[in-house]
């Protein structure tokens, strides 16, 4: 029997998917050649997955406004993350990058369209986002300072301070053996975990959360970043292809130190453990936050 949890996320997941499938920005409209972009960036949103940022984002706006069914506005925002996300991992099967065949049990995006239209549809789905969000400002869905904080926040996040750093150094560290675990959490900071921070940071914002709230959902999402990238780390070693959706082995496959590599399964499965236990603790003092700690506690435990 699925947990209350379970149908929650996955209801709110659902609800992303429709929306991020039929949005006006990802219709074709003349057919020409160029829209072969919007088939590559539907193919790739279409792989499916678990939706974790937009979710986080709806969940910490429910969380810190109290309403329980959240205006269209801030779905519509929230799949901005997702194409963000999306575009990145078009980007990371690239043969420059981690030269995956395989994402989510569908060939990579780069296979089924080639390396050009992967590339450009990696692109597209990075400068989208911003059209959206200034588009629910413009439309008088969105105020112009929420939209302005958001854009700034993806922006950052996504960014060569951020995701885009954490991918730079990820590749940087491939075959060096003197890396260590400071080097790991720093570099897992930006790659996986800025985006999970933008995340819960726009339902906050959405939300207009007070100072202290924000700093909450901080400390929460630095904590989720960094045991969600740990146990991505566990399962490439210990799970199989078929599950995962995409090859295993490939980090140690280049040579690249991981957690696993430091510390062990056992031992990065506890550190994982911990990080999720003060991700729940931090929002625990919230009323109505069970969900979000349940979603933190259950990182450990997760198998793809």
């Amino acid at each position: 029997m699925r947990s209350e949890f379970s149908e929650i996320i996955g209801r709110d997941a659902e609800v992303i998917n429709e929306m991020l499938l039929n949005h006006r920005l990802l219709k074709k409209t003349d057919g020409s050649p160029a829209e072969t972009v919007i088939d590559a960036e539907v193919y790739a949103l279409s792989a499916g997955g678990k939706r974790i940022r937009p979710v986080l984002a709806v969940e910490f706006y429910k969380l810190f406004s109290c309403i329980a069914d959240p205006p269209e506005y801030v779905w519509e925002a929230a799949c901005a993350l997702e194409m963000v996300h999306t575009f990145s991992l078009i980007h990371d099967d690239m043969p420059e990058m981690d030269d995956d065949d395989l994402r989510r049990g569908k060939p990579s995006t780069h296979i089924k369209y080639g390396c050009a239209a992967g590339l450009l549809a990696g692109d597209g789905l990075a400068i989208l986002p911003f059209e959206l969000i200034s588009d629910l400002a413009l439309a008088g869905k969105m105020p112009h300072k929420t939209a302005l904080t958001l854009i700034k926040l993806l922006s950052a996040s996504a960014g060569n301070r951020g995701m885009i750093a954490g991918q730079m150094l990820d590749l940087w560290s491939e075959g060096r053996g003197e890396i260590d675990c400071d080097f790991l959490r720093k570099m897992s900071e930006r790659k996986t975990g800025d985006m999970l921070l933008a995340s819960c940071l726009f339902g906050a914002v959405m939300a207009d959360a007070s100072p202290e709230q924000e700093k909450s959902a901080g400390i929460y999402a630095k904590n989720v970043g960094l045991a969600f990238q740990i146990v991505d780390d566990v399962l490439d070693v210990t799970s199989d292809e078929k599950t995962l959706g995409k090859p295993i082995g490939s980090d140690s496959g280049r040579s690249k130190p991981t957690f696993t590599t430091l510390l062990g399964v056992d031992g990065a499965l506890s550190e994982a453990e911990r990080l999720s236990a003060e991700a729940a603790d931090e929002i625990k003092k919230y009323p109505g936050s069970e969900l979000l700690r349940e979603f933190a506690m259950s990182l450990a435990s997760r198998n793809k």
